[in-house]
């Protein structure tokens, strides 16, 4: 019976020993993989649709055409929405982003000014007197559309690369027209109007974000210079009224597909 505490305690070590031995045998479960996202590749031909909003600027001349006087200056701030699309290629070095990108819009700037000339009436003392009567003349100065060539070089940046601050710039072109009616002496008398087509530049940045495997979405602000306007001659009249440099800006919001 003394040897019944030491028997015991050997058979218990026996039991403990052969169960560390099977949980040794025991598959291990490895831990889990982290899930790689592979880096975005803006690399490709792309095409989209975009709507914003542009505050431009042109001044509107009164001139005399007999002595070439400018006779006033009004001016005018070009504001509305403009839509349309573009279409462009991107090359990627390493995180560098190069492109090139073509867009076309439709706009709906336009300003409403006003000249007046007074005249010349006669007075009470005067005996021989030519009167010239007051003249009104009212315009439309507009941009009915207008587009861009532009590179684009930009840098990707993020986790897996699909943000991309970029700056762009290029040739600019577009078409505007000036309508005027003119009133003399309190009357109607004539309507006309004149077009331009126009050619400058443009400059700006803004950032594209790639939120799928094709598709992307951007801000961008460009600043635009077209040159001259036109100029309209009043009829039966010494005066033209003649439209200057033109300057815009644009900010407006993009959504593109990448084709391959």
């Amino acid at each position: 019976m003394r040897h019944l505490p030491t028997a015991a305690i050997a058979v218990v070590s026996s039991v403990a020993f052969i169960q560390l031995a099977s949980a040794a045998d025991l598959p291990v479960k490895a831990p889990p993989r982290p899930v790689v996202v592979p880096p975005y590749n803006w690399t490709g031909l792309y095409a989209g649709l975009n709507l914003g909003g542009s505050w431009g600027r042109q001044d509107a001349s009164l001139i005399n055409t007999t002595t070439g006087a400018i006779v006033a200056t009004r001016s005018n701030n070009l504001d509305g929405v403009i839509g349309g699309g573009q279409i462009g290629y991107n090359w990627q070095v390493n995180q560098w982003v190069f492109g090139l990108e073509a867009d076309f819009q439709g706009s709906g700037q336009k300003a409403d000014g006003s000249f007046f000339d007074p005249g010349a009436p006669c007075g009470p003392n005067v005996a021989a007197c030519f009167p010239i009567p007051s003249t009104s003349i009212a315009y439309t100065d507009k941009l009915d559309w207008f587009g861009t060539v532009r590179g684009r070089i930009g840098y990707a940046m993020g986790a897996t690369g699909n943000w991309l601050p970029y700056v762009t710039g290029g040739w600019a072109y577009g078409h505007g027209e000036i309508d005027r009616t003119t009133t003399i002496g309190g009357v109607v008398t004539t309507s006309s109007s004149g077009s331009q087509n126009y050619s400058g530049w443009t400059v700006g940045g803004g950032v594209e974000w790639a939120f799928a495997n094709k598709w992307s979405a951007k801000l961008e602000y460009l600043y635009i210079d077209f040159g001259d306007g036109p100029t309209i001659p009043v009829a039966t009249t010494a005066f033209s009224v003649s439209v200057g440099h033109m300057t815009d800006n644009i900010v407006r919001l993009g959504v593109n597909y990448k084709f391959f």
